[in-house]
């Protein structure tokens, strides 16, 4: 459902203590890295890849999965297209990459680059949903098709989606290019800015 441009809200009231967003965070990583074998995926990795940043994140972007890189280091985002994203995050106010949050849907890397299953994508956002929530961020920026169209449960192309606010269980969020697709055509960078500037507008960074 597409919905106006959302009114800033203050930023959420940290969790109390006794269920810290950092240890809420620590104990589902454990869960998931613990040799997880929940599907095929965990064949062919070498790292499972959670995601990174701050527990305390106003801004969490949420992509695909993990490519040939992230697979190799176990972070999220720093081959190519994560370099275009560290700059846009730049860009947008915040001092430091840890200062947002980072994660992808599927935390293993399909093999050969691959769009991941249904089922995988199934498994792995009981995870990702996990991260959400206990982050609680003020917005969430979906980077592609995949990534929109799981938080989102939509069958709506990226294309037609970008730039128009929706929500997830009333978190705002913003769907855009993913950053690879911005790379292969350079064209998206414009349209991909303009998105982000929305956010930076609803966050009051500038």
């Amino acid at each position: 459902m597409i919905v106006s441009t959302p009114t800033p809200t203050p930023t959420p009231t940290p969790t109390p203590i006794f269920v810290s967003k950092t240890k809420a965070l620590a104990a589902i990583e454990a869960d998931l890295t613990k040799d997880c074998r929940r599907c095929g995926l965990c064949e062919a990795r070498q790292k499972v890849v959670f995601g990174e940043g701050s527990p305390h994140a106003e801004l969490v972007f949420v992509g695909e999965g993990p490519g040939a890189d992230e697979d190799a280091q176990g972070r999220p985002f720093v081959g190519r297209a994560g370099l275009l994203l560290d700059k846009m995050i730049a860009a947008m106010g915040f001092p430091v990459r840890d200062s947002v949050y980072i994660a992808n849907v599927v935390k293993c890397r399909p093999p050969g680059n691959r769009y991941p299953t249904p089922e995988e994508v199934v498994i792995c956002f009981e995870f990702l949903r996990a991260q959400l929530r206990a982050i609680d961020p003020r917005v969430i920026v979906t980077l592609g098709n995949l990534a929109t169209q799981t938080l989102l449960k939509t069958s709506g192309g990226i294309t037609g989606m970008r730039g128009k606010w929706q929500t997830w269980q009333k978190i705002p969020v913003m769907p855009t290019y993913h950053p690879a697709y911005a790379l292969r055509d350079k064209r998206a960078k414009k349209p991909m800015w303009r998105d982000m500037k929305k956010v930076i507008g609803f966050l009051g960074k500038k």
